[in-house]
């Protein structure tokens, strides 16, 4: 059962019997909407405004609204007069007991057709968001496509409409109850993708992890809402031929796009990166084991003037990694410098105390280390109180040349027994 309009005037008695003349418009088949807007912002309920033209009676008029098996939020329910000819005022809103339906008293200063609109929320509608990318052959832009797929099971059929499924461009569809439709919400082209190569222990400890990076911002060909989170599936184009005007794609990889609001980054997980190895090894401190551990003491005075040390149940405790790092990416047959993120996972009060980056020449007995400056390559940067990331440029290696990358952080005040 749906809601709905119906013209019918009350009989020559109740004229008789009231001062006023009041014509009764019901809400039923007739007439039928002229415009229908649906607006999905919510996960819960959906902005519906439908406009109609009734006919109304000079003086008092009753248009009633009932509706049934659909679920609407009768208090978001609004009636409002977009045209009339002369004054159109609502004089009052009723809620019968027991039912699903409302009627309003408006008085009219002409008699003659008006455009009405109601507006009201109504539920079990939902637009969810899946995006689709391709990317020119060189990985340097993509072509972003997001999609909105919207489905109907509130009980209602809308017919035409215009839909906002909650991001992008309105759609104007014919919708009816239980149907699903995936429309195209908004598309960019030529945007810039930067590559970023993440090791992750946590995650993988053999493998480094491939990402397309993605700004949403103007100046990055994007910017115009906050992207939701929905799953990306990406295809990359094949190399073009001479003479061939269309190419063909091939499938790349998918993954859940997180929601990324105005001028934040979006990362994208293509694969593992075959070119960009990383290492991870748990060391000694450079002092040795005793330096593993730091005891914390703190004075302690006695009403009698003593003074002594105890020992809480803290101490700081020291880790030290060793990263090999090695870097074979080229681009048309030529060595690159790759960015590469490395994360690690700590919790409570923490510092870096110490940084060493490392070049090795040479194979095995005849290899030759050197500490070398980082301070331009490298990068340390803390996400929260529990997450740190080392951002740095690697430069190429080759078989004969790699480079160590070595940091210590100390972990403050850890309870032991």
């Amino acid at each position: 059962m749906k809601s709905r309009i119906v013209l019918s005037l009350t009989a020559a008695l109740l004229i008789v019997l009231t001062s006023t003349a009041q014509a009764r418009i019901k809400l039923t088949t007739l007439p039928e909407r002229d415009t229908v807007r649906i607006d999905i912002q919510n996960g819960r309920f959906t902005l519906v405004e439908e406009e109609r033209t009734v006919n109304l009676q000079g003086g008092r008029n009753q248009v009633d609204f009932s509706w049934a098996n659909i679920n609407i939020d009768m208090d978001s329910i609004v009636f409002r007069v977009i045209k009339a000819d002369g004054e159109v005022n609502v004089l009052n809103t009723n809620y019968p007991p027991n039912e699903t339906a409302l009627y309003w008293t408006v008085s009219a200063e002409k008699a003659g057709p008006a455009v009405i609109r109601i507006s009201y929320l109504i539920g079990n509608m939902a637009a969810g968001p899946s995006y689709q990318g391709i990317v020119e052959n060189d990985e340097k832009k993509l072509l972003m496509q997001v999609y909105m797929t919207v489905t109907n099971t509130s009980g209602e059929d809308f017919g035409a409409c215009t839909v906002q499924p909650g991001v992008g461009k309105t759609t104007v569809r014919y919708f009816n109850n239980g149907e699903r439709k995936r429309m195209l919400a908004a598309k960019f082209a030529e945007v810039p993708i930067e590559k970023r190569y993440v090791f992750d222990a946590a995650i993988d400890q053999k493998r480094t992890r491939m990402y397309y990076r993605l700004t949403n911002d103007k100046d990055n060909k994007m910017g115009e809402f906050p992207l939701p989170y929905g799953k990306v599936r990406l295809f990359i184009k094949e190399p073009k031929s001479d003479g061939d005007e269309v190419r063909s794609q091939a499938f790349l990889g998918e993954d859940w796009a997180q929601y990324t609001p105005m001028f934040a980054p979006l990362d994208l997980y293509v694969g593992v990166a075959q070119d960009v190895k990383v290492e991870r090894f748990t060391m000694q401190p450079e002092e040795g084991p005793k330096k593993v551990h730091d005891i914390l003491t703190c004075p302690r005075f006695t009403i009698d003037g003593k003074k002594s040390t105890t020992e809480p149940k803290f101490r700081n405790e020291r880790s030290r990694f060793r990263y090999r790092l090695q870097n074979f990416k080229t681009e048309k047959g030529d060595p690159i410098t790759v960015p590469l993120t490395i994360k690690e996972h700590v919790d409570g009060e923490w510092t870096i105390e110490k940084v060493v980056l490392k070049e090795l020449e040479g194979e095995r007995n005849e290899q030759v280390e050197k500490e070398i400056p980082h301070g331009e390559m490298f990068d340390i940067k803390r996400i929260d109180v529990g997450n740190v990331e080392f951002e740095m440029k690697l430069p190429p290696t080759t078989v004969d040349k790699k480079y160590d990358l070595y940091v210590t952080i100390l972990r403050k005040n850890r309870r032991y027994q």
